[in-house]
């Protein structure tokens, strides 16, 4: 116990740290006792809220390991593991059904035949070239549904379904160009025009590789340039991409169309006639364009 200096009182002795004088717990504050250095309290306090508004430059360096983490942290949602595990067993059924599209309409089981055949002919361009165009058609257009969901800060992931095998499984055994091995889910805020441009993307996708093939082909042809030899290829991409976009412009759900459809009409109806046309351009022009490169 000390004696307070102020009234003499028995208690627990604080030390003022601005006069260095003890007092009791009544009179320990500096404005209790009149503390005679009250001119310092005032310029702590100054300095106290001073600092508490100052703003610390940040140091590049000091933040810059930060940012690089951020930005890598970024890339690795884009895909989850769940995700490529998913898009892997996709792709191996899309690589079976374009392998067996060279069977048609008896199947893989033909199709393997049909391969051999072409093999010993010196054609197995034609076979990787169609497999590529089957499975880049494929990611092309499912890409493009995640990548715009996920632009508008959406969760967006492609994962494989139950009945995505049973139509892939038919569609190997049949020849059928089926491409209903998974769908892109989405979740989070979004708006009727997010969702729709979301869903428009894909089929849009199409269109685009579809129209690059087919400017490629006009090239070629109007410059003479006989287009036989890849004719195959640009056709079938063309072809396959139309069919592709233009089967998921139905407008009933589950299909794009319906949402595209409910955001702008106007827009469905543009992407529908231009799928259309280069379906038409596919199977009715493009054997034209042939006839004239070698004409």
């Amino acid at each position: 116990m000390t004696t307070c200096s102020l009234c003499g009182a028995d208690d627990l002795g604080f030390t003022c740290p601005y006069c260095n004088t003890v007092y009791c717990s009544e009179h320990r504050l500096p404005e209790s006792h009149g503390c005679p250095a009250m001119h310092k309290v005032r310029e702590d306090a100054r300095r106290k809220v001073s600092d508490s508004f100052r703003v610390q430059e940040p140091d590049e360096n000091q933040f810059q390991p930060t940012r690089r983490l951020k930005k890598k942290r970024t890339r690795r949602k884009r895909f989850s593991s769940t995700e490529i595990r998913d898009l892997a067993i996709a792709s191996v059924l899309v690589v079976l059904v374009g392998i067996s599209i060279f069977g048609s309409p008896l199947g893989i089981f033909n199709a393997i035949t049909v391969i051999g055949f072409l093999v010993s002919e010196g054609l197995l361009w034609v076979i990787v070239g169609t497999i590529v165009i089957f499975l880049g058609s494929f990611m092309a257009h499912e890409m493009a549904h995640k990548f715009v969901s996920q632009s508008y800060g959406m969760w967006s992931e492609f994962r494989m379904t139950a009945m995505g095998y049973y139509l892939s499984a038919m569609a190997i055994l049949f020849s059928l160009p089926i491409f209903g091995t998974g769908v892109v889910y989405t979740s989070g805020t979004s708006n009727v025009e997010q969702n729709g441009k979301s869903n428009l993307a894909g089929p849009l996708t199409n269109f685009a590789i579809a129209t690059a093939l087919a400017i490629i082909s006009m090239i070629l042809a109007l410059g003479k340039i006989p287009i036989i030899a890849i004719g195959f290829l640009l056709r079938y991409g063309i072809q396959l991409n139309a069919f592709l976009g233009l089967f998921n412009m139905i407008p009933f759900q589950p299909f794009d169309g319906a949402t595209v459809r409910y955001w702008n009409n106007r827009v469905w109806i543009a992407q529908t006639l231009g799928l259309l046309f280069m379906l038409i351009f596919g199977y009715l022009i493009f054997p034209i364009l042939v006839d004239y490169s070698v004409a």
